[in-house]
């Protein structure tokens, strides 16, 4: 509830040193995992004062995210009073020899796509660039964008021993809607397109078949680069494949989406698409 955080400007003091650490290994600092998005924002919002925000660049994000990115910073400093930081990483991944930092680069160094089961995407291209940041940082703490909906989602932190893992949205008790509220008061309140949902790399295994239509619609560019992706490794295994969990493929979805220009005009397809409200959960830190 909105009313449980009236010690949240108090919540900016230095968070006390452990003595077991050596004094140089101590940064008393504090981060918060940033992704540009509702939980994230709102607490760059309410405990960002002299903390350092962490956002991890895969190379595939869309264009509204880096957008996205940049406004958020720039409000965020103003809201602060330019006490407040935001640090942009990215992975640094060996594929066959090579060091990469793109993550379509290392699908296509790979020839694998990450699936349901193997969400290696995750792991090595948002956890490990945050964990490599905070392992030289001493003790410190991360906030961690979990709301009070979403309780049953902790307990899969707690790798990094000089790392303090914070769910302070949980903590003051804040939900989503709590959360919006609070960003539509400072103006930040993200306002995605369809086909990004709650953020993501453009060619997200978890987007749904709505989501890939809009993006058709609305964003052809970054959709031929998903449906190339699709044929290419389609081409390499030699048999059918698809990135989208649904098993539809991007020829599908687009040849669909073509059938309901064809009934239906281009306009009244383009409001249909504006219209639908997604509620799927992404991140960077679930399934860790």
């Amino acid at each position: 509830m909105i009313e449980n955080i009236q010690h949240i400007a108090d919540y900016s003091a230095p968070i006390e040193a452990n003595p077991l650490l050596p004094v140089s290994a101590v940064s008393k600092k504090r981060f918060i995992s940033f992704s540009g998005g509702v939980e994230s924002t709102t607490m760059c919002i309410l405990y960002g004062k002299g903390a350092t925000a962490i956002w991890v660049d895969t190379g595939a994000e869309h264009e509204e995210m880096y957008q996205r990115i940049d406004y958020c910073e720039k409000a965020l400093k103003e809201i602060h009073n330019g006490d407040f930081e935001l640090v942009r990483l990215k992975a640094n991944v060996k594929v066959k020899g090579n060091w990469v930092d793109n993550l379509l680069d290392a699908i296509f160094g790979w020839k694998f796509m990450p699936s349901q089961g193997q969400r290696w995407c995750t792991g090595k291209f948002k956890i490990a660039p945050i964990d490599e940041f905070l392992e030289k940082q001493g003790e410190c703490e991360l906030l961690i964008g979990l709301n009070a909906d979403e309780e049953a989602r902790q307990g899969n932190w707690g790798l990094k021993s000089n790392v303090k893992y914070v769910y302070q949205l949980q903590v003051d008790d804040l939900t989503r809607e709590d959360c919006i509220e609070i960003l539509k008061q400072y103006n930040l309140n993200p306002d995605f397109p369809l086909y990004m949902s709650r953020g993501g790399c453009f060619m997200c295994i978890f987007k749904s078949i709505a989501e890939y239509k809009a993006m058709y619609i609305f964003d052809r560019k970054t959709f031929d680069i998903v449906w190339q992706l699709e044929l290419k490794i389609q081409d390499k295994r030699n048999k059918f494949f698809t990135i989208s969990v649904s098993k539809k493929s991007m020829t599908w979805i687009a040849e669909e989406v073509e059938r309901e220009i064809s009934l239906w005009g281009l306009d009244a397809v383009k409001e249909f698409y504006k219209q639908i409200e997604q509620k799927q959960a992404c991140g960077a830190f679930c399934h860790r």
